[in-house]
């Protein structure tokens, strides 16, 4: 079952699109004013007022935070700062229906920021995605973090303690968890130490650092500390016990099978 789960997402992470701003160079509404969210373990709370977790106790939003894009530009490439460099793109097992949806030859669809009615605060866009039918592993979208051309490289994030993006379900009666996926140079090909096709039960890529999120109605901040990663074991160094931040290729967020999903994504970031 993992085998035939890490070839079918395998597919989908394969199919991409082709210096460091501090607080003040985010949106106004990275300030815990505009609504805390997110807990140190298990599914952080996306609720405006602030929110307690698994771990208990209301989270405090970042303040010292590396810009990975803030969607102002209105264009599917995430903010050339850092060292970083990729673009935004969707992805699924083909069963159902998401939009944006996967950008191929035939269908050559760009996915950009969406405008926000009513701006949150300062914010006039954001990414969203939605969709429902799919019956194998689910959709998702993601970018990568060093992909200037069409080759991969691994990027160094060992600076930093983890991200923060904030986020909302654009329909109230869609999935309220979102998992978070780090690839890194255990689980991605591109890092050379997994089996791409999956044919080393023992050594299989893609099973990536993760992370679930609760998601609200209203935004929130979700607050991702890197030591809260995990994988679920079935891929190659299952006993690896944190993840490499010196060579991260890639976040996403996906949706399981089964689930009708629709989610705005807004201001990500690293944090220190």
């Amino acid at each position: 079952m993992a085998k035939r789960r890490a070839a079918c997402i395998g597919a989908a992470w394969a199919l991409t699109a082709g210096g460091c701003t501090t607080l003040a160079g985010l949106d106004d509404s990275y300030h815990l004013a505009e609504g805390a969210g997110g807990a140190s373990g298990g599914l952080p709370s996306a609720s405006a007022t602030g929110g307690a977790g698994a771990g208990g106790g209301e989270v405090v939003v970042p303040t010292d935070v590396a810009l990975i894009d803030d969607m102002e530009d209105g264009n599917g490439a995430i903010a050339e700062a850092g060292g970083r460099a990729g673009y935004w793109h969707s992805y699924n097992d083909g069963t159902g229906t998401q939009t944006p949806p996967v950008y191929t030859d035939e269908m050559p669809v760009e996915f950009i920021p969406e405008a926000l009615t009513p701006p949150r605060g300062q914010s006039t866009m954001a990414m969203h995605t939605f969709g429902s039918g799919f019956t194998e592993w689910g959709a998702g979208v993601r970018f990568a973090l060093n992909r200037p051309d069409m080759a991969p490289l691994a990027y160094d994030a060992s600076e930093y303690a983890g991200i923060v993006f904030w986020a909302r379900l654009g329909d109230a009666g869609a999935a309220t968890t979102m998992k978070i996926h780090i690839s890194d140079k255990v689980s991605d090909p591109a890092g050379g130490l997994c089996d791409e096709s999956g044919a080393d039960e023992a050594n299989q890529c893609f099973d990536h650092w993760s992370y679930t999120a609760r998601l609200g109605t209203a935004w929130a901040a979700v607050v991702i500390p890197f030591v809260e990663l995990a994988r679920e074991g079935w891929g190659a160094e299952p006993t690896a016990q944190a993840i490499d931040l010196a060579g991260l290729y890639a976040i996403g967020f996906q949706f399981a099978q089964g689930e009708d999903f629709d989610v705005y994504i807004d201001d990500i970031g690293f944090y220190r």
